[in-house]
């Protein structure tokens, strides 16, 4: 019904009212993504890029924001042929118009490589990763959070391939970041540290393993209590970890928790 209504004024609009329009079209497209309403939001932001197509010029900022996000959610409904050129012809904009070091060119160069890793094409995701990192870093500084989620799908992209001792830096560069600009105690440290963790155990640093796992541990239970989903996430991790090594006692304790745990969950 919202869809019907806008588009039945559409055609009548004069042009601050259609730019109005084009707001009012792109930010319900940009909330049902974060509803996970994909098909919904496809539908909307199809008509964002019309309404913005015939109130823009084609090289407008407003145009490239609306391709950037259609080409999000075609990607993310798997529709990968219809994104790529939805993010390219947006990337082409905001270079010409901002220059190829702005921040908007990063945040579609990181979408490009989010879609080229989702479809395992690393060696065209690497280096956009890389890109984006680097304007990252020029326009707000390496600690800024836009790093670190650019330097996580980064290390992500060397794990998916197996290359663990090249993701092992990249994600610990990702930690010390956050933990100084977000404590060292703080929950979004906790995830840090069991990926972390469980990345030292592939790559047989045990040691090394267990201390981050026991610290993403007391994390999780200091801020959400013993027995939070979250902390199940940890102790399963260990379970695998310590029946690996050997330390079977260990390994039936947090069993017997993560089961206490997710029964009060069922």
């Amino acid at each position: 019904m919202f869809l019907m209504m806008l588009l039945a004024v559409s055609f009548t609009l004069p042009v601050f009212a259609q730019e109005d329009l084009w707001e009012e079209l792109n930010d319900k497209a940009a909330q049902l993504l974060q509803e996970r309403r994909y098909a919904d939001a496809i539908k909307v932001c199809e008509e964002a890029i019309e309404v913005a197509t015939e109130t823009f010029t084609p090289d407008h900022p407003c145009v490239a924001i609306s391709k950037n996000l259609l080409g999000t959610l075609y990607w993310t409904y798997g529709r990968f042929s219809e994104a790529e050129p939805l993010f390219m012809q947006a990337l082409d904009i905001y270079e010409k118009g901002l220059g190829p070091d702005h921040p908007k060119v990063a945040t579609v160069l990181q979408n490009l490589a989010d879609m080229y890793l989702a479809q395992d094409r690393y060696a065209e995701a690497e280096p956009f990763y890389r890109q984006a990192i680097a304007i990252y870093e020029n326009a707000f500084g390496p600690d800024h959070p836009s790093v670190v989620a650019a330097l996580n799908s980064l290390g992500g992209l060397f794990q998916d391939q197996g290359k663990n001792q090249e993701a092992l830096p990249v994600f610990e560069r990702a930690l010390r970041i956050e933990e100084k600009t977000l404590g060292p105690d703080h929950p979004d440290i906790a995830t840090a540290l069991n990926n972390l963790a469980t990345l030292n155990f592939y790559l047989g640093e045990n040691d090394a393993a267990e201390s981050l796992y026991i610290r993403a541990l007391e994390i999780y239970e200091n801020a959400y209590g013993k027995n939070h989903p979250f902390v199940a996430t940890v102790l399963v991790n260990m379970v695998e970890f310590y029946e690996k090594t050997g330390k079977k006692d260990e390994a039936e304790i947090f069993a017997e928790r993560v089961k206490q745990i997710q029964s009060k969950y069922q």
